[in-house]
């Protein structure tokens, strides 16, 4: 019998069609965008067009198939799509699920349900659901609970997974401390002591294949076997491009606040500015004094001469082209970015989330120590040389 995939061509869910393939499980991969679908499409996988919004789409999909691995997440912008599909998605997958009586659907949820403050309670898969004002997380616990009521309301056989930092080739929590380092906004908050409750990308997809018949109703944590500090984990990251980019800042979380304050009041000023040089009668009138009017043109061509090529014109006033010179062309100064205060909140978490219940119960027993995940995601990242890639 086949597994179904929803999300499959993206970070985990082609990870685990590649790792279903080796094992010589049937796989058919629901595809949404096909113009994601290149890695996907080297296996020899049946992908089928649809969408988790679509419930026709996924009666489809679904036929024949023994397990559903519900992976989908809309990346939208704006944190709605993110909700939208968490919820709405969810509800079509189960409902489709129910309807071909599948033997498992295997729900990956998410840490997220605790919000990037998870209290001490979220140790263990007891601790409360803690809303927030972040739509992912949100969408995470409501995402849950459709899952949780299909099984408890309609008997559908369902095990919820949670996991942890999920990070490896290919995948977000790899990149985000890449280009963060390469953009110069990385810093070790408090030394980088949180702790980083990291998952190599194919122990969690062994745990996924282990819940194909365990765990009915229930929902468990999935992690590495030791957790590792954010210091450790961002490190790795940074002498995985060159010990150039070590050591990292660091920074209290007081520190960081004071800067983002300094860093919000000066770009207020210097969009004050720029809006008043966008006016033309203000230029006019300063193009209209001698002395500035030979500074503007020195700088002009200075700024031309040296300005990088992301420098952009300031936008038009309405007039046509040619109405302002080469001395209007001025460099926007970009303000440098600092870590945001979900991301201060995630790298200073002091919580580590127990999977005892996932080793007892699912039989999970994760085989790729941190050393060995980073010596693999270190050998992808010099692949796709990332560290040559621009950092802006």
């Amino acid at each position: 019998m086949s597994i179904m995939i929803t999300g499959a061509t993206g970070f985990i869910g082609c990870r685990l069609a590649e790792i279903a393939v080796e094992r010589r499980i049937p796989v058919v991969a629901l595809v949404r965008t096909w113009s994601h679908a290149a890695r996907l499409a080297r296996l020899p996988v049946r992908m089928v067009p649809g969408d988790i919004l679509d419930l026709r789409s996924l009666r489809e999909a679904v036929k024949g198939c023994d397990t559903v691995f519900h992976c989908a997440v809309d990346n939208g912008i704006g944190g709605r799509a993110h909700y939208r599909s968490s919820v709405h998605g969810t509800a079509n997958v189960m409902q489709a699920a129910l309807e071909a009586r599948v033997d498992r659907v295997v729900h990956l949820s998410s840490v997220a349900v605790y919000s990037y403050r998870p209290g001490p309670d979220a140790a263990s898969e007891d601790g409360r659901y803690r809303y927030s004002e972040d739509a992912y997380c949100n969408g995470k616990i409501d995402g849950e609970k459709v899952a949780l009521r299909y099984a408890r309301d309609r008997g559908l056989p369902v095990t919820i997974l949670r996991p942890t930092i999920v990070y490896g080739p290919f995948g977000a929590w790899t990149m985000i401390p890449i280009n963060s380092i390469l953009k110069g906004r990385m810093v070790l908050v408090d030394g980088g002591r949180g702790v980083c409750n990291c998952l190599y990308i194919d122990n969690l997809a062994d745990a996924m294949l282990l819940a194909r018949e365990r765990g009915a109703g229930e929902v468990f944590h999935v992690s590495d076997a030791r957790p590792v500090s954010w210091r450790e984990f961002i490190e790795a990251h940074a002498r995985a491009l060159g010990d150039s980019y070590l050591p990292l800042p660091d920074m209290s979380p007081q520190e960081i606040a004071a800067a983002r304050r300094a860093i919000r009041a000066r770009s207020s000023s210097v969009h004050q500015i720029l809006r008043l040089l966008r006016d033309p009668r203000t230029r006019r009138a300063l193009r209209s004094i001698p002395i500035v009017a030979r500074w503007t043109r020195a700088a002009g061509a200075v700024g031309r001469a040296l300005a990088p090529a992301h420098v952009r014109r300031l936008p038009g006033d309405g007039q046509p082209e040619d109405d302002h010179g080469p001395e209007d062309e001025v460099a926007q100064p970009r303000a440098r970015s600092i870590l945001s205060q979900d991301e201060v909140n995630i790298y200073s978490v002091n919580v580590t989330f127990s999977i005892e219940k996932a080793r007892r119960k699912l039989g999970y027993d994760p085989r790729i120590s941190f050393a060995e995940g980073m010596a693999r995601t270190t050998a992808w990242i010099r692949w796709a040389r990332l560290a040559s890639a621009p950092s802006e």
